[in-house]
């Protein structure tokens, strides 16, 4: 599509049009080559709280559910297991 003398138009992806250039070296250096920890520990912290706070709800429900629970039950078989409890059971 492009032809070779436009030189306003370059072209599909990739098609640059126009005289070759020469001369021009680019170096980069990724930026986990230069400091693969940087802010790791500190990233870690704040990721680990975000993620445990949004399974509080998952994990805390049912824990406190299960302590009420637990502790209901033990309360009603001390209850039973005393003087009051046995008289109860007697009478039904």
């Amino acid at each position: 599509m492009a032809g070779g003398g436009h030189h306003g138009y370059t072209g599909w992806w990739g098609d640059m049009v126009g005289p070759k250039q020469r001369g021009i070296i680019t170096y980069s250096v990724s930026p986990y080559a230069q400091k693969p920890f940087a802010g790791a520990f500190n990233n870690a912290i704040f990721n680990t709280f975000r993620r445990v706070s949004s399974q509080a709800f998952y994990v805390v429900l049912p824990a406190g559910l299960l302590v009420y629970v637990i502790n209901a039950a033990k309360q009603k078989n001390a209850y039973l297991y005393s003087k009051a409890g046995r008289e109860d059971l007697e009478a039904l």
